[in-house]
């Protein structure tokens, strides 16, 4: 019996170093810090709530990620990426996001040098997606940046102050201050449980934790008569796939494992297989936020003003 538990306690500990090996694997493949660097703290732009990072690639090429919980790769819109890479011969990329049009298509380049001040990384792909820029928009913003961060590092954001935090995940002691709550890891993406209160009516959510987002709540169902939607439909905002199309309501709270969040802005989005929530910027914003991949948790701080 004590060979088989120390058995089981020698597997979760393997699979958790793989899982979280920024500490103990040398610094030639994914994001690290310099040995001499504990944590760095820098400060981002905004746009729309988003939190955008300034980055190089390859020593040369200089552009501005949104930080993405939603994003799996490093991700460049725009042609005039074409050119400035190497791309893998019969590789590509196809995914969806959310909006109302079709799937996004790109090239995949390897082996990639990528920095964020003192952030590193090797060996990083980069996947560029030529043909549509869902960044026109937005004054220089180049594409987005999300899980190959955020499985190396416990990410620390002030959204007021324009602040993140980058520090080694397996080794750092949950910050003070903040609310902790349990999170999963599904599909590249933090999942977490919750209640949502709709007028009279509650309901339980997987939420996904999405700072690639500007909206606030967005609830995704297969079935609207769920929900009490009165109003006509609008542009709720714009998606890797297109406009975002759906009802807009108020929540009266939304409660997570300690703690609850009231009076929110909600979007509801009808879909043909998903139904499952996500709380962006747009509510975000107003909180100080610690996500750690490894370590399974997220911490919000509510920001005072």
């Amino acid at each position: 019996m004590k060979i088989q538990i120390l058995r089981l306690l020698f597997l979760q500990v393997f699979f958790l170093i793989i899982f979280c090996g920024s500490t103990f694997s040398l610094p030639n493949s994914g994001f690290y810090l310099p040995e001499s660097v504990q944590e760095l703290t820098l400060r981002f732009h905004s746009h729309r709530n988003l939190i955008v990072l300034p980055v190089v690639i390859n020593d040369s090429i200089r552009v501005n990620l949104v930080l993405d919980t939603g994003c799996r790769n490093l991700v460049l819109f725009g042609k005039k990426f074409q050119k400035l890479f190497v791309h893998e011969h019969g590789k590509k990329v196809q995914f969806s996001g959310l909006g109302s049009g079709g799937p996004v298509f790109g090239t995949v380049s390897l082996k990639n040098k990528v920095s964020i001040d003192a952030v590193l990384g090797d060996d990083i792909p980069v996947v560029i997606v030529p043909d549509k820029n869902i960044f026109a928009q937005y004054k220089n913003v180049h594409g987005v940046i999300g899980y190959d961060i955020f499985t190396k590092f416990e990410i620390e954001l002030n959204p007021r102050q324009q602040l993140i935090t980058f520090r080694p995940a397996f080794t750092v002691k949950p910050s003070p201050g903040y609310i902790h709550i349990p999170i999963r890891i599904e599909d590249s993406r933090p999942i977490l449980d919750s209640n949502i209160q709709l007028d009279n009516s509650m309901h339980a959510c997987n939420l996904m934790i999405d700072t690639g987002s500007s909206l606030g709540l967005l609830l995704k169902t297969t079935d609207l008569n769920r929900y009490d939607v009165r109003r006509e439909e609008k542009e709720l905002g714009l998606g890797l796939n297109g406009s975002i199309i759906g009802y807009e309501t108020t929540a009266r709270a939304l409660f997570l494992d300690g703690i609850a969040l009231t009076i929110l802005p909600v979007g509801i989005i009808e879909s043909s297989w998903h139904n499952y929530a996500s709380i962006g910027m747009g509510v975000l914003k107003d909180y100080a936020i610690v996500l750690n991949y490894c370590k399974a948790y997220v911490g919000f701080r509510k920001l005072t003003a």
